[in-house]
């Protein structure tokens, strides 16, 4: 099994018995761990899952955007950019985009794409001065195809920001809330996320888990 991220012949397997039981593999040159892809979900199951999210506009789900909102809010007025010209698509929005209202009163111009829910591909014929993508790089299949793809939706000087959790490695994965959504497929670490930084020449301006925002250089 080669890294789904860096390519690397070298993942270790383990597994993990306490439930759900799932086998996964850890990358010693970019410290991803990833599920076994042979266990992941049926795609059907999957959009099940995703149909019982509540990301609705409750004030606890907004207090847990706002934190990344209010990063590129920041970086864009001390920059002294006018934020009502910056274009941003929110890349995995959800079936409520809630993202994209919180944007809106700010004075961004959002758009939404999503696989199942906003399918649009004009969407990604576009570029854009930010990317958003809140709790979907846990769920990539083919991590490196898609991070890529979000990098090339953004002009230059532009910015990803990223929500994702970060493991802490193999010692507490086993207990790790978060990878008993068993549509959590990919799990990253901030060491993950400086070697994102240095392979595709991208600023790392925020890593501390759940958030990371990178800058295009």
């Amino acid at each position: 099994m080669r890294c789904l991220l860096c390519d690397s012949a070298q993942p270790a397997r383990f597994k993990v018995v306490k439930k759900p039981e799932r086998s996964y593999f850890h990358c010693p040159e970019c410290d991803l761990i990833f599920m076994d892809p042979a266990e992941r979900l049926a795609p059907h199951l999957e959009k099940q899952r995703y149909d019982q999210h509540q990301n609705e506009s409750t004030a606890g789900y907004q207090a847990f955007l706002e934190p990344l909102v209010k990063k590129l809010e920041s970086y864009f007025r001390s920059a002294g950019v006018d934020i009502t010209q910056l274009s941003v698509l929110d890349y995995g929005c959800g079936p409520t985009a809630f993202l994209s209202t919180l944007l809106l009163k700010k004075g961004f111009m959002p758009s939404n794409y999503d696989l199942y829910y906003f399918p649009d591909q004009d969407q990604l014929r576009k570029t854009y001065h930010a990317v958003t993508s809140t709790e979907v790089w846990e769920h990539l299949y083919d991590p490196k195809t898609e991070i890529e793809r979000q990098l090339r939706l953004l002009k230059a000087g532009g910015l990803l920001a990223i929500m994702t959790s970060a493991h802490r490695g193999e010692a507490v994965f086993h207990d790790w809330h978060y990878r008993r959504d068993l549509t959590h497929v990919v799990f990253y670490s901030e060491n993950v996320m400086n070697w994102i930084a240095q392979k595709y020449r991208l600023q790392l301006l925020h890593s501390q888990s759940p958030y990371f925002v990178f800058q295009k250089m």
